[in-house]
Parts: structure tokens; C-alpha cells; sequence
């Protein structure tokens, strides 16, 4: 229903080994908040899974694409979304927001013939409101994660829902994301035993225990993740962060915002 706010899961996989194999979809995150349909990190899939979803997402109802960062599991698809989503051009559509160092230069991962498609595109900034439609975003501070990413925190009825994407723990984090009633968080690694600019499960337990949200969710699970199985993690963390409920989605799955 268009009043409702959800997210709809295109994919739960993340890492470039389970992108590689498909174990799980990495598809990003379909989402409504406040009546506006966009989708989050659109990776290998997105396009895919909307159009076999059921009920149908259908691109031509986008109205966002936002990008944390460049990596090829967050934006494989953006192109094929804005095609879509547009038409091919036939009917301008829809604002895309990602970081400065995608949308120019040598990492950029727009076609230039789609630039014109669109209604919009506008570079994220570090710590900055966006307005779309009614819809209210903010960016986080840059992450650690080796290129230039963010992740956003979105404004709702239903609170402050924030996507904790890639990065490493760093203590800015809590900062960034506080007083946050959902928190969806990517859970890529059981336990980071180099330097990986991936969150762990003692990151995440770390960040919940610090940030306190009523509910999380985790997904963009590596391949150590599923093989010790989501579901376990997210009672696990549960447990042992006081938080009312961890869900693990699983592709294909949808979660009312309450």
C-alpha cells in the first residue's frame, strides 16, 4: 500500500565472493518511506528481482537511486535502473545521489547518455539533508572504507531509520547514527582477522550495545556470515544487545517499518 513504509530486501549477499557465486543476491535494498519509492546500492540483480517480485516493483515508480559508494556489489545496476526507471529516456524520471567521486573522473559509473534521463543528480556530502518529494535523507560522515562512502539515515513517522553501509568500526560511527529507531546495518564478516574495512559481528554487536535502536536488521552477509547462518547472528545479537528485534532477511523478503 502506498501509505505503508517497508523495505523490500533485492538482495542480502555482499563481498565479491558471494557476488561471484550468487550464494545470495546483491541486489541492495528496495525501499518506501514517506510515499517515495527508491532503491539503495543497486549491485549484480537489482533490476532482476524487481521485476520478479510479487507484487511487481516496478522501475517506472522510482523516484531515488542513492549510492554509498562505487564498488561493483553497490552499483552494478544503476544503469539498467535509470534505463528502466526512465524509459529509456521517454519519460525524465527520478534523482540519483551518490558520492563526487563516482559521478566524474575516472571511477564514474554513470553512462553519460542516461545523465540526461533524469530529473536529478545530486553529490553527497559528508554529514548533509537531501529533500526529495516529501522524503527527507541525511548522509553520515565519510566510512572507512577505502573510497569515498556514506551511509544514510532516512526521516519517517516511524522515526530515524538509518543504513549503516560499508566500513570498518571506527568510534565516529555511533555519532553518526545516533538516536536511530531502526538501523540496518551489512554484516559482511563473523570476525575481522586483518584489516578488512568490513564490519564483523563484534562491530556490529558493538555498535548496537552503543546506538540502542528498537529494531535492526542486518544483510550484505560474506560468505563466513551465511556459512555460521543469519538467522542464528541476528538471536545472537539480539540477546546479547537488548534490542526488541534483529531480523535476517532473506532475499525477496519484505519488513514493515512499524
Amino acid at each position: 500500500m502506498l501509505g505503508e513504509n517497508y523495505l523490500y530486501f533485492l538482495g542480502t549477499g555482499g563481498s565479491r565472493h558471494v557476488m561471484a557465486e550468487q550464494l545470495r543476491s546483491t541486489g541492495g535494498t528496495y525501499f518506501q518511506i514517506n510515499g517515495v519509492r527508491g532503491i539503495i546500492d543497486p549491485g549484480p540483480g537489482a533490476l532482476a528481482q524487481m521485476v520478479k517480485a510479487r507484487p511487481l516493483l516496478k522501475p517506472e515508480e522510482l523516484s531515488a537511486v542513492i549510492l554509498s559508494h562505487g564498488h561493483i556489489d553497490h552499483c552494478n545496476d544503476v544503469n539498467l535502473i535509470i534505463d528502466s526507471m526512465t524509459r529509456g529516456g521517454l519519460k525524465k524520471r527520478g534523482t540519483l545521489f551518490a558520492p563526487g567521486e563516482i559521478l566524474n573522473g575516472e571511477n564514474q559509473i554513470l553512462f553519460n547518455y542516461l545523465k540526461p534521463f533524469l530529473l536529478g543528480i545530486e553529490k553527497l556530502r559528508p554529514q548533509k539533508e537531501y529533500h526529495l518529494n516529501g522524503l527527507s535523507f541525511s548522509t553520515s560522515g565519510p566510512h572507512h572504507h577505502g573510497m569515498e562512502t556514506y551511509g544514510f539515515s532516512f526521516y519517517s513517522k516511524q522515526g530515524k531509520i538509518s543504513f549503516i553501509t560499508d566500513t570498518s568500526y571506527f568510534p565516529e560511527l555511533v555519532d553518526f547514527y545516533q538516536n536511530s529507531r531502526w538501523i540496518v546495518v551489512n554484516l559482511v564478516l563473523e570476525r575481522n582477522c586483518g584489516n578488512a574495512q568490513h564490519l564483523d559481528i563484534n562491530g556490529v554487536k558493538e555498535l548496537l550495545l552503543r546506538l540502542k535502536p528498537e529494531y535492526a536488521v542486518i544483510t550484505h552477509f560474506g560468505k563466513t556470515i551465511l556459512r555460521k547462518g543469519p538467522p542464528k547472528i541476528a538471536s545472537q545479537l539480539e540477546k546479547e544487545a537488548g534490542i526488541k528485534k534483529v531480523f535476517a532477511p532473506e532475499d525477496g523478503e519484505r519488513i514493515n517499518l512499524k
